[in-house]
């Protein structure tokens, strides 16, 4: 747009100047003309009279106007006005030319020339003549005012237009990209219809989206296959872990392997969830079209939450919020990763929060704890890395932002310290 409009004001511009170079120029000649149509008529008129100053002097009063002189061979004047003291000097000033000449000054424009003697070859006198350029100038100043309003009209009319034009013909590909970006991330089934011969931008852009959706489709069905292939192969010996641990602590073990096989437990309950989550995004279930409120969701998550000593959390979710398009299976185990960091990091309490913006759910968990370092930002969502200090395995945000996208959300990390805070986003239904 911007283009559009510096290219049409540079062309006005240039149009403009160029107009006004023209005019200025046919002025000159106009006015040019006319004096020197009005000088031959005064020196044809001199020439043919006999008066008692000479011949060629003696101008009858009808070509004697109140811008026309007429000085003897002495330079004295012998006709014409007594013009204010600039004017009449100027006009004094040709009173001795040999040969024709023009001079301009002070907005007005004089011709003069000598009178021929009938008799010999030196002059008789001179005559002058001149005329005011000020109606002139203020014509051209008004044709330039013109010229510059309608440029800048013509300017903000073709960039208006041009605006239009382009908005109107990138509408459908702004379309096709929103859309494009829907279904790679809720239905990898769903193409563009094409239209065979039509060979214009927006059937290409189509066919090439379609072609980027194949791909997109089958590099993250691969990625969903292999998902599930490993965790059902990893279900089984996890199953077969916890039936012995659990068998063990059957046969009343000592108090501290007890407490080991517990831990054990704890720890294998913890990796069959999270295999369970990962099928059940490699699966596609959140496209099943289930929804759920917010409060729900944080209540799902409290109810599986351990307590620790010295840590309160609030729930401060009202029940008049519309609901989120995910199912609350996934989204508890969306919200669940980022409680347990906030309770394992909290110095005394934690907090959950929701709104609504821009059609989003948006829950936040908030603690108090000694924040994020700084230069983690972003890489603590990255599998395998966590905080120092941290005692997990660097999993669950990367999980719970995995499974957030995988319902059209998002996790980020609204806050690193003062509090901290970690928000769940998630599409409203």
């Amino acid at each position: 747009m911007r283009s559009t409009a510096l290219v049409t004001a540079v062309a006005m511009a240039v149009v403009v100047t160029t107009v006004l170079l023209v005019l200025a120029a046919l002025t000159r000649d106009s006015v040019t003309s006319s004096l020197e149509d009005r000088l031959d008529l005064v020196l044809a008129t001199a020439q043919a009279g006999d008066g008692d100053s000479g011949p060629g002097l003696d101008a009858p009063d009808d070509a004697i106007d109140e811008a026309v002189w007429v000085f003897d061979a002495t330079g004295q004047q012998v006709r014409g006005p007594n013009a204010g003291r600039n004017v009449q000097e100027t006009a004094e000033s040709l009173a001795d030319v040999t040969r024709r000449t023009s001079l301009e000054r002070r907005e007005r424009l004089y011709l003069a020339a000598p009178v021929p003697a009938s008799t010999s070859g030196d002059p008789a006198g001179v005559v002058v003549v001149s005329e005011s350029l000020e109606p002139y100038e203020r014509t051209r100043n008004v044709v330039a005012i013109g010229l510059v309003a309608l440029g800048v009209i013509v300017t903000a009319g073709s960039s208006a237009s041009a605006a239009w034009t382009v908005r109107r013909a990138l509408a459908p590909v702004g379309s096709m990209a929103t859309r494009a970006e829907e279904w790679s991330e809720h239905d990898l089934d769903s193409r563009f219809a094409t239209v065979p011969g039509r060979g214009d931008e927006i059937a290409v852009l189509g066919e090439t989206l379609n072609l980027l959706l194949d791909r997109v489709a089958g590099a993250l069905r691969g990625e969903q296959r292999l998902t599930a292939e490993l965790a059902h192969e990893l279900r089984t010996p996890l199953t077969a872990l916890r039936g012995e641990a659990e068998i063990a602590l059957m046969m009343e073990p000592q108090e501290r392997v007890a407490e080991r096989l517990r831990e054990v437990i704890a720890l294998v309950e913890r990796m069959s969830t999270t295999i369970t989550t990962l099928l059940d995004v490699a699966r596609g279930e959140g496209d099943r079209g289930a929804t759920c409120d917010p409060l729900e969701i944080a209540r799902a998550v409290l109810a599986d939450q351990h307590e620790r000593s010295g840590v309160s959390i609030r729930v401060d979710i009202g029940d008049d919020l519309p609901d989120t398009g995910a199912p609350l299976a996934l989204a508890s185990r969306a919200l669940a990763p980022l409680v347990d960091n906030a309770v394992a990091h909290a110095s005394s309490g934690v907090t959950l929060t929701a709104a609504v913006r821009d059609r989003r759910i948006e829950i936040s968990v908030t603690d108090d704890g000694p924040g994020v370092v700084a230069e983690l930002g972003e890489a603590l969502f990255t599998p395998g890395v966590h905080g120092p200090g941290s005692t997990g395995a660097g999993l669950g945000l990367a999980l719970a932002r995995r499974v957030a996208r995988s319902l059209g959300g998002d996790v980020v990390l609204t806050s690193d310290r003062d509090p901290t805070v970690f928000t769940l986003t998630l599409p409203q239904s």
